[in-house]
């Protein structure tokens, strides 16, 4: 490549940008600002070292994403030969890790895309008076205080020594930024104003460095004469005279304490969560390879705790994200108080997810220990500005080096742990088993049929009756989604359920259950059987479609079943989803007459003004209140509490879960006569419950009249 040398003694600038208009605007702008400076142009990193290597600027501004060759890889490789140019970096990137690795290169300075004018000229203004500075003073070292006048104009501090490194100058610059005057400064170690004193010390690196005739350059932490810390960026140059002897040294001395914050702050985000605080996915794993390693060598165990927030979805979903913040922040303390050795760490893996290290393990127990003290931690409620929460949570552990010996296979068995330990319940805790691998198989395979199923017609329903006691008949049915796989057998709704929800097939699944339900009560009266309410479960997720109301409206068009027949179930926080496609889909269904009614009243997070605001027809009060109603006077006093407030306001009211002939007798009491319960009937597949239809007889057991 032939390439001119440069005409003047002027700086010269390399400028390497791959965008052509990008390159020409910039060179033009600085051609105006800087009309003395030679500026070579590059439109990647490799042309711009062949142009670095012939021409030797003393300024290099790159862009740091190009083709070939990157600002970043050419700024390194140049630095291999040359420790004295100046880099500036320009990047559109504003992803941590790569402008961490900018600086990490040694770039003086970088400004982010699109490009501000003010702050590219600032930067090539502080290299350029550097630039200039250096050359005038490098070329005239045996005139140096010839040139006061220049270095007193200097926006770079200065300070002159003599050959023991005794202060003999600074100029106005260095006191404007200490705050020591020359009068204060002069006779004093050049290293009077260091944070470290060893600076000054004889044998200390920087002056082998420069008593071998070279130059050094470093940061280093200074204070200023009312004791503030700052953060600097020196270069210091012996000045040799005639004899080839050293006669001085030089320091140029620059304030970087924003841009020492600044990149602070960039690592701080890269290795620490900006919500909790807590270290991150990507520090989490940096410290557990350390603490493998040390456990390696050691011969000893450390732990990993693998953990969430049960039902933390429903709450950031139906209270809102700042509430949700909220809570992940809370829930950040509480783990930290569990954890107390200052070497465990606490991090956040993302979402609601946590995980927890405890290194150096004495036995297994104390792993054991400290996801019990979690649980403990968690059963007391989140107290939070506006909200009180209650959130358990499930443990999963694993151990090294038994579970796994390397970190993902050590988080994976943790992670599985824990999903088992939520199949068993909330609130427990579960150590890794290799047994866990095929369960974990069996799930995926369960996920994979799933999507087969519909079009297999593997899908079946079962139907519940409701009953009203005091008229001895049925009153509705509740249509129940059953799955017979080819290979498993009957899965239970627990198990496939969630599935239907993770994979996004709970809107098709939803569908058929509608269509199938209604076809079927529509086919009830058709044979002459009195009319019933047939009630179909239905997600969140499909009160959150536009098309829900039409969906319900074609399908009984498709079938002929009155609207007044049919009934929706929906959990109780969706009375708490204010998102318009909810509220536009209760329009909808209470204006075409269909049903609504809140299954498992109690355990949610609902109001009184919710309840009033929607148009809802029924409260199913949840069967945990039902279990021990005979003997726990507290869940008595709340299905009595729910049993009124429904009366009051007027809507239906269904037990849940009656499986007892005293349960029966005392909701009866309590004036509720709509029960649901293995006392009355199990679920019971079409036709069975026709043939419990047509059995005149049913009515008049005892239930009927107790």
């Amino acid at each position: 490549m032939d390439i001119p040398a440069p005409s003047s003694d002027e700086p010269v600038l390399l400028y390497a940008e791959d965008d052509h208009s990008t390159r020409e605007v910039v060179q033009l702008m600085i051609n105006r600002r800087f009309p003395g400076v030679s500026v070579y142009p590059a439109d990647n990193g490799r042309t711009g070292l062949e142009i670095f290597h012939s021409v030797k600027p003393d300024i290099i501004l790159a862009d740091m994403k190009m083709p070939v060759m990157d600002g970043i890889r050419m700024a390194r490789e140049i630095r291999k030969t040359d420790q004295k140019v100046r880099i500036i970096i320009t990047t559109a990137n504003t992803e941590s890790s790569r402008i961490i690795e900018a600086i990490d290169t040694g770039i003086n300075h970088y400004v982010l895309k699109p490009i501000n004018q003010g702050k590219l000229f600032w930067a090539l203004e502080q290299c350029i008076a550097e630039v200039r500075l250096e050359k005038q003073l490098r070329q005239q070292g045996e005139h140096i205080r010839k040139l006061s006048y220049a270095v007193e104009q200097s926006p770079v501090s200065v300070i002159i020594t003599d050959p023991s490194g005794k202060v003999e100058y600074i100029n106005p610059k260095f006191t404007r930024l200490t705050g020591y005057t020359l009068e204060e400064a002069a006779g004093r170690g050049a290293c009077f104003f260091h944070e470290d004193e060893e600076w000054g010390a004889e044998h200390h690196p920087l002056w082998e460095t420069l008593r071998g005739g070279k130059e050094w350059r470093g940061e280093l932490r200074c204070r200023k004469k009312d004791g503030t810390v700052y953060w600097a960026s020196v270069s210091v140059s012996p000045v040799v005279d005639g004899n080839g002897a050293i006669s001085h040294f030089i320091s140029f001395h620059e304030d970087i304490s924003e841009r020492k914050q600044a990149e602070e702050t960039i690592k701080h985000m890269a290795y620490f969560d900006a919500l909790t605080g807590l270290p991150n996915r990507h520090l989490f794993n940096e410290l557990l390879h350390q603490a493998m390693a040390q456990a390696q060598r050691q011969n000893r165990a450390l732990a990993i705790l693998f953990l969430d927030l049960d039902r933390f979805k429903v709450i950031n979903d139906t209270l809102g994200h700042a509430v949700g913040d909220q809570l992940l922040q809370a829930a950040a303390q509480r783990l930290k108080r569990c954890c107390r050795r200052e070497r465990d760490t606490v991090a956040r893996r993302g979402g609601d997810e946590f995980i927890v290290l405890l290194p150096e393990l004495v036995d297994v127990q104390e792993a054991v220990r400290v996801a019990q003290n979690i649980i403990d931690a968690f059963n007391k409620p989140f107290i939070l500005p506006e909200h009180e929460l209650f959130v358990s949570t499930c443990v999963g552990i694993s151990i090294f080096p038994h579970d796994g010996t390397d970190a993902e296979t050590l988080i994976k068995n943790a992670d599985m742990a824990m999903y088992r330990a939520k199949e068993f319940g909330r609130n427990r805790y579960h150590l890794y088993t290799p047994a866990m691998d095929a369960h974990a198989f069996e799930r995926l395979s369960l996920e994979n049929s799933l999507r087969r199923a519909l079009q297999r017609e593997e899908f079946f329903l079962h139907y519940q009756p409701k009953v009203d006691v005091r008229a001895g008949r049925i009153s509705s049915v509740e249509a129940l989604v059953r799955w017979k796989h080819p290979e498993f057998g009957m899965v239970p709704p627990t198990q496939f359920i969630p599935l239907v929800e993770e994979t996004g097939m709970i809107t098709a699944l939803g569908e058929w259950v509608l269509q199938t339900a209604c076809a079927q009560n529509k086919e009830w009266l058709d044979q002459g059987y009195p009319p019933l309410r047939m009630s179909v479960n239905c997600s969140p997720r499909q009160f959150q479609q536009l098309n829900l109301a039409g969906t319900v409206e074609q399908t009984l068009a498709d079938t002929g079943l009155d609207p007044s027949l049919l009934e929706l179930e929906v959990t109780e926080n969706i009375m708490l989803d204010h998102e318009e496609s909810t509220m536009h889909s209760f329009r909808r269904l209470s204006e075409l007459g269909v049903g609504i009614a809140i299954d498992d009243f109690g355990t949610g997070y609902s109001s009184l003004s919710a309840i009033r605001r929607l148009p809802i027809q029924t409260l199913k009060i949840d069967k945990s209140f039902i279990n021990d109603i005979n003997s726990n006077q507290d869940d008595a006093a709340i299905a009595k509490a729910i049993i009124t407030m429904a009366q009051s306001l007027r809507l239906d009211v269904v037990a849940e879960g009656v499986e007892t002939r005293e349960q029966m007798a005392l909701l009866d009491s309590y004036d509720c006569n709509l029960m649901q319960g293995y006392y009355f009937s199990r679920p019971l597949p079409a036709e069975e419950l026709t043939d419990l239809l047509a059995r005149r007889n049913w009515a008049q057991q005892s239930w009927a009249h107790a």
